[in-house]
């Protein structure tokens, strides 16, 4: 790397909260526990038929491009499948939820980050930014931008599955973005050209999980698969014209 280590060119680890009863179990030589992680679990709802897919599968994408959000797993329950997204820890610093006042701040503190996820976003259809972001944005060496909450993106950005893969097809939506108009153009173009360099079977890989997944099935898998590679070739358009425009 060349010249001075900048916060973006610093990747933090995210860590997560670990509760204080632990069982130790075995004698190994990592001393191996049983402990809890603490989560917020989600279900799908009436209004969210694919809440938990999309948020499972939006974790997926995200790191295949390198976005920074809440690691989150599928539990079993008996009423079914839910999603725990895992609790961000904070040792000797403060995570701030990031609204639209925060925006200016956060740009000018994470540029790289705030480019990455907005673009990102884009490219999920992910309209529901502003409070599902967090960030450290008090003077410390400790900068973490973390987002959160991706069940209104993907196949529940619509009222229905069929909606949001209709809304994914639009080259328009969505709208009135966290960071739009606020970004270095030349950092977020360089997140478009890493997202269109994805592969077909790459995206199709993270989408179609081999079986139904809640209400999910796997032919709007396939669908959401095929829309996303829709939206990644024309993703820099989109990202001019939301971002940019």
């Amino acid at each position: 790397m060349n010249g001075p280590l900048t916060v973006s060119d610093a990747k933090p680890l995210v860590t997560y909260t670990l509760s204080g009863v632990r069982k130790a179990v075995g004698h190994g030589a990592t001393e191996p526990e049983i402990g809890d992680v603490s989560a917020i679990i989600k279900q799908d709802g009436r209004e969210s038929r694919a809440q938990i897919y999309s948020e499972y599968v939006a974790g997926r994408l995200a790191v295949m491009v390198g976005v920074t959000v809440a690691a989150g797993v599928l539990v079993a329950h008996a009423a079914g499948l839910r999603y725990a997204s895992l609790k961000v820890a904070e040792i000797g610093f403060t995570l701030s939820d990031v609204e639209q006042e925060h925006a200016d701040a956060v740009v000018a503190r994470y540029p790289v980050e705030a480019a990455n996820l907005a673009v990102f976003d884009v490219w999920i259809g992910n309209g529901d930014r502003a409070g599902n972001l967090r960030a450290n944005l008090r003077e410390s060496a400790d900068n973490l931008l973390v987002g959160l909450d991706h069940g209104g993106s993907l196949l529940s950005a619509g009222d229905s599955i069929d909606a949001a893969l209709q809304r994914l097809r639009r080259p328009d939506f969505p709208r009135g973005h966290l960071f739009a108009k606020r970004l270095d153009r030349r950092l977020a173009d360089a997140m478009v050209t890493r997202i269109m360099q994805v592969s077909d079977e790459a995206i199709q890989d993270a989408c179609v999980l081999g079986e139904t997944l809640c209400s999910v099935i796997l032919p709007d898998q396939a669908d959401l698969a095929e829309a996303l590679i829709w939206r990644r070739n024309e993703l820099q358009v989109v990202v001019d014209r939301l971002l940019f425009g």
